[in-house]
């Protein structure tokens, strides 16, 4: 019974999972289980029956008692070789570094208890020892992270403490004994809200506290509070902590043990005195400017977010004939009565809109920044109406918010009278330039396969550019010919728009009369070339467009190069001079280029004003750019391709002024 009973033991401390082992009375090995064996790399084969602490090797490298040897000796004996050590009964409980235990060292737990006979003598002791190393340096990583963190709350810039959940002060940083004047070894430890003293010059919970208390109570003490998640916020004012009071921003949040139980608060606090008083300045400096505003020569008026009438000046009653005192608080855009007759909106009101929204209401409002600009006519002001210039901003929060909007409204009909003046005495040259426009197709005559486009834009009333597009009707070619024309005439205005007639006219009669475009342009540029007294010329590119063969047979007489794109692969092909421009020389030969003109396939002619705009930046607009707009909208109708090139280059300069004539041309090869 007792063998069994023994081998029964053997195997339960064999499968133990901590490393033990069992000596006898004399201190020879009895049991070395497997975890042992694991631990230290030593068979049981060869520890059982070892004495004279030899299993204490593979501990230390020498033999000398372990714990389990203490069970034999005295108490005394136990307190000299272990101060740290814990009795529970009879049993002894140790941690212990062994740093020669692999690289770096091993903590280990251990415990040992004796082993009694039957008759309740002594005869051996069972130690377990446990590997607590991970343990003992996730503690130790604690602690110094507890101590790090402890010295930045030391260090941090705000006054700032924490107490247990007992109240008790377990922190108070440097910039707290700075603002109290209580160092931290006179609070440490204190509880009984006796850290509400420096502040108040009684005992009362602070904003940590609150942390501990139901949301009830919090708002029955502070009705200001703010609540972020599970911290609080507050601005206050102590009258009595410094002589004219202190505006405190404090700012207290719970702290957690690693079971997400609350274990204490933390509260920061931040002196805003400065800030608090600016922002009363800003409020009497908001008076003043209302009484500066008052005084501004141009009638001015101020609304709120809500569309409140807060400012009504001066120059504003004198405008409208209505008092501040009967229009200030007034919303509902009673204010725009006095200007339109009936409540609408008004410039101040759509600086409060959206962006979409002021767009959809008013298309020729300017907009500069964050500031709406308009000239606007309301014609039940005065006799005969007035003419008004009107500028709204918007106001701002010390926090970027916006708080409302201003409006200055300026007369300037007399302004606008004078300009009115002005543009009777450009009459005549205005005429001129219609003159001029009529010489361009209205109705761009149209052949089968084929979709065309041109247009005009000129730099000045007039100008030198043109284009035509010629139908031979009067004349027995075949049918379905068009002649296509764009030209570009030296110099600008007046000079250049008369040239510019003379070379059409020219140009017109001789392809009416040769086939041959090269046939025509140099009878044309013997002419004007005799005609051409003032060193001017024309550059020209001029062809017929075949509706049977699908075919454009030309001349360019030192025009930029017009450009087509093939449908098929995708690529632009420029149309090159083929002789010099019209008018400089007499006499020079010119040669006609036949291509064809697929399905899809897209001509672009057009003159320098296009390619030689530039941006604010002093940058052209160029070929790169044109050439890129082409390809990305070839599959458009003509009539859309050519209003994408006239828009991007609207977009790319942008408010810089037009320095030359444009003229542009799209022929569009259809099915």
């Amino acid at each position: 019974m007792g063998s069994r009973d023994g081998s029964f033991h053997g195997e339960i401390i064999d499968f133990l999972p901590d490393a033990t082992f069992v000596i006898d009375i004399k201190g020879h090995v009895i049991a070395w289980n497997r975890a042992m064996e694991e631990l230290t790399g030593v068979s049981k084969e060869t520890i059982l029956g070892k004495g004279d602490y030899e299993y204490s090797l593979p501990f230390y490298g020498e033999k000398k008692p372990m714990l389990a040897n203490l069970i034999f000796m005295p108490e005394a004996e136990i307190e000299k070789r272990y101060d740290t050590i814990e009795r529970i009964g009879d049993t002894l409980v140790v941690d212990i570094f062994i740093p020669t235990f692999r690289p770096g060292g091993v903590y280990f737990w251990a415990k040992a208890s004796p082993l009694y006979d039957s008759q309740g003598t002594i005869i051996g002791a069972i130690e377990t020892i446990r590997d607590i190393t991970d343990r003992k340096r996730a503690e130790q990583e604690m602690e110094r992270n507890r101590q790090r963190m402890a010295e930045i709350i030391n260090f941090l810039p705000d006054a700032t403490f924490v107490i247990d959940i007992e109240g008790k002060v377990i922190a108070w940083n440097r910039a707290m004994e700075e603002l109290t004047g209580v160092s931290d070894k006179a609070m440490l430890g204190k509880g009984d809200f006796e850290y509400a003293l420096p502040f108040y010059n009684e005992r009362k919970p602070m904003l940590a506290n609150l942390i501990f208390m139901p949301e009830a109570e919090i708002e029955k003490r502070y009705d200001t509070i703010e609540r972020i998640g599970d911290t609080l916020v507050v601005d206050i004012f102590i009258p009595n902590f410094r002589p004219g009071g202190v505006y405190f921003w404090a700012k207290a949040s719970p702290l957690y043990d690693p079971h997400g139980n609350i274990s204490g608060a933390i509260e920061t606090i931040r002196d805003i005195s400065d800030r608090k008083r600016a922002e009363q300045e800003i409020t009497r400096s908001r008076q003043s400017l209302e009484e500066i505003i008052s005084f501004l020569p141009d009638a001015t008026f101020v609304i709120n977010r809500d569309g409140v009438v807060i400012t009504w000046n001066r120059a504003m009653e004198e405008l409208t004939g209505v008092s501040a005192k009967s229009i200030v608080g007034k919303g509902d855009y009673e204010y725009a009565l006095p200007f339109y007759g009936e409540k609408k909106p008004m410039l101040a009101n759509l600086i409060l809109m959206p962006e979409a929204e002021v767009e959809s209401r008013y298309t020729h409002v300017k907009r500069e920044g964050d500031t709406l600009v308009v000239d606007t006519f309301i014609p039940k002001l005065g006799v005969s109406g007035k003419y008004f210039w009107a500028k709204a901003s918007p106001l701002y929060d010390p926090h970027g918010n916006i708080t409302g909007s201003i409006e200055t409204v300026r007369d300037i009909t007399e302004r606008r009278e004078m300009e009115g003046r002005l543009a009777r005495s450009k009459a005549e040259l205005q005429i001129a330039a219609e003159i001029q426009q009529s010489f361009l197709p209205e109705i761009i005559p149209q052949i089968t396969g084929f979709d065309i486009a041109a247009r005009s834009v000129m730099a000045k009333e007039v100008g030198g550019d043109f284009f035509d597009v010629i139908p031979f009707e009067i004349i027995p070619l075949e049918q379905g010919t068009l002649g296509i024309l764009i030209a570009d005439v030296s110099g600008k205005g007046v000079p250049a728009a008369l040239f510019m007639a003379l070379s059409r006219i020219v140009v017109r009669v001789n392809a009416l009369w040769h086939r041959d475009p090269a046939r025509a342009i140099f009878d044309a540029n013997n002419i004007i070339a005799q005609d051409s007294k003032a060193g001017m010329f024309v550059t020209l590119f001029y062809g017929t467009l075949s509706e049977k063969n699908r075919t454009l047979t030309y001349v360019n007489a030192g025009h930029n190069p017009p450009v087509i794109f093939r449908n098929k692969d995708g690529s632009l092909e420029e149309l090159l001079p083929t002789g010099i421009v019209l008018g400089a020389v007499e006499h020079r030969e010119y040669f006609s280029r036949t291509i064809d003109i697929g399905p899809d396939d897209v001509i672009v002619m057009y003159t320098d004003g296009i390619t030689e705009s530039i941006n604010a930046g002093v940058e052209m607009f160029g070929e790169e750019r044109l050439y890129s707009i082409i390809r990305q909208n070839a599959r458009l109708p003509a009539r859309e391709i050519l209003a994408k090139i006239l828009a991007s280059v609207q977009q790319f300069t942008g408010e810089m002024p037009q320095f030359d004539d444009i003229t542009l041309m799209v022929i569009k090869g259809i099915r």
